[in-house]
This record gives structure tokens, sequence and C-alpha cells, in this order.
């Protein structure tokens, strides 16, 4: 069966574009297997160059025939799901926002109103709330060292 992408000049573009700047790997790989094809290079050796099967270059490429650029971008399902749920970071979001407090105490407070333990580490949940705006600093337990410098003559 043949394997062949016939691509106009903004078509490459756009496809260079996507496989040096979409935020899926897998996207990436897709355009640069497709700009291959519209290179004319042999399905078989752009799988083995890409490390795909054979016949996810044949699928790619009725992909783009089918549905174009949106046919390439819209099959992204992969990664592992969030360990915490969209309710548990809102409850550490109306935590956080109601004083401030350490992480390590929003993890508590969580725990607490939630009545579960929380399913992750502790930057786990760091992290969500960074996705979300805030931002944390470490607390100091020691004095700086020029304040001890000026007082001692």
């Amino acid at each position: 069966m043949k394997c062949v992408v016939d691509l106009s000049e903004v078509e490459e573009i756009t496809l260079q574009q996507l496989s040096i700047n979409h935020r899926h790997r897998d996207a990436r790989t897709r355009a640069a297997g497709l700009l291959q094809l519209g290179r004319k290079v042999k399905p078989k050796a752009i799988a083995e160059q890409l490390g795909v099967s054979d016949q996810s270059i044949y699928n790619w490429a009725r992909a783009w025939r089918d549905g174009g650029v949106c046919a390439l971008t819209g099959g992204h399902n992969g990664g592992r799901p969030r360990a915490l749920s969209e309710a548990m970071v809102a409850t550490a979001l109306e935590i956080a926002r109601a004083e401030p407090l350490t992480l390590g105490q929003i993890a508590q407070r969580v725990q607490e109103m939630r009545g579960e333990a929380l399913p992750c580490r502790i930057e786990t949940l760091g992290e969500a709330l960074k996705r979300e705006g805030f931002s944390f600093k470490r607390n100091r337990y020691t004095l700086k060292k020029s304040v001890t410098k000026r007082r001692s003559p």
C-alpha cells in the first residue's frame, strides 16, 4: 500500500513548527513523521527512526488526509492521571486563601477537612497550588549574617 502525503508549502511550515513547538511529545512525533512522508521517505524507515510501529505511520497519514492538523493534535490522551482530585485541590485552595500557612499545615488541614490522607507526597500538593498561582517561601530559622555582624563591634 502506498503511503504518500502531498504537502503544500504552508502545510510543511506548519508541520515544522508543530514538530518543534507543540507541548506534547506525541504530537511532535506525528508532525515529524508526516514531514518525512511529505519528503518521500519510506514509512518503514520513518517508523524505525521515530521508534514507532509501521502501522502508526499509515494511521497518521490517513488522519492527515481526513482531518488535517486537528487530527494530529487531537489524539493526545497519554500521561498519568493526576494524583490529587480536583475537589482536594479546591479544598487546599480555600485553606490557603483563608490565612497564611506552611505547606505542611495546609496538607494537615486538607486531611482533616476531607477525612482522608493525601494520596500523594506533600510536594505534589505544593505543585498543584503553584499551578493555581500560589508561591511558597522557606521559613528561616537563623538570623541573617549581616544583622549579627553589625551587633558585634
